[in-house]
């Protein structure tokens, strides 16, 4: 029975079976647009997780970066001091004094020049401390976001499994549901259902139709009040109901 609306005598039983099968629609309706959203869903936690795992990965990189670099400082050091030994075995085989001289002066700049790399890589050596900071962090993010995807997949697989099995319910009872309803009638239901939506069986509110709201001649409310036949709106096409409690309510505020 749909929800809200008290089956009164009052009422065409055709109608009645309408509004049950309307709910069941609405219910279907709601259902199907859930379980579209489900990819969407699942697409932007897969982006997500990505994202992190990506962000990990270019912490890794830029770290790699860092160790190639500080690596390069000390070849270059370690060739630096290579030509420092070069130079003073020269030293030691020369004779001249401007020759000797010359090789102090260049062994003095090759030192300044290790001192310059040196200090360099003291550098590197201070900013991959302070990067191993970043890098767990960005893998902690990146843990968790794995996690968070497990667990989503997991539970959008779950609703989107259950969901399918309501349809199917649904799809069941409509089925059912549609084989008591005169095929005229179902057929004219059907046919706004795909213009109008899923209010297509409306009630009288104040003598307008609860649809399109246009007030409706006095012959359709009281055949409507009547229950002993279908009432169609005249200007939208919607089936028409009215309720003893609608009559009292209307009643009470003339």
């Amino acid at each position: 029975m749909a929800k809200g609306v008290r089956m009164t005598g009052l009422m065409n039983e055709e109608i009645s079976q309408l509004l049950v099968l309307q709910d069941r629609d609405a219910k279907a309706a709601r259902l199907e647009a859930e379980l579209e959203s489900i990819d969407p869903e699942r697409e932007k936690t897969r982006r997500d997780s990505l994202q992190a795992q990506q962000v990990l990965e270019q912490a890794k990189q830029a770290q790699m970066q860092l160790e190639v670099r500080r690596k390069d400082l000390e070849n270059e050091v370690g060739s630096k001091k290579e030509q420092i030994l070069k130079f003073s075995q020269q030293q030691l085989e020369t004779k001249k004094n401007v020759e000797y001289q010359a090789l102090s002066r260049e062994i003095e700049h090759v030192h300044q020049a290790i001192s310059e790399l040196e200090d360099q890589e003291l550098e590197l050596m201070e900013e991959q401390d302070a990067f191993k900071a970043k890098l767990a962090e960005a893998s902690e993010v990146a843990e968790a976001a794995r996690a968070s995807e497990a667990r989503t997949l997991s539970e959008l697989d779950e609703r989107e499994k259950n969901i399918g099995t309501e349809l199917d319910e649904l799809d069941e009872e409509r089925e059912q549901l549609a084989g008591t309803i005169d095929k005229k009638t179902l057929s004219h239901y059907e046919r706004l259902l795909d213009t109008k939506g899923g209010s297509v069986v409306v009630g009288i509110d104040h003598g307008s139709c609860g649809g399109c709201h246009m007030k409706l001649q006095a012959q359709e409310v009281v055949h409507a009040k009547s229950g002993r036949e279908r009432v169609t709106c005249t200007n939208c096409g919607r089936l028409l109901y009215y309720t003893r409690e609608m009559i009292l309510a209307n009643e009470l505020e003339d």
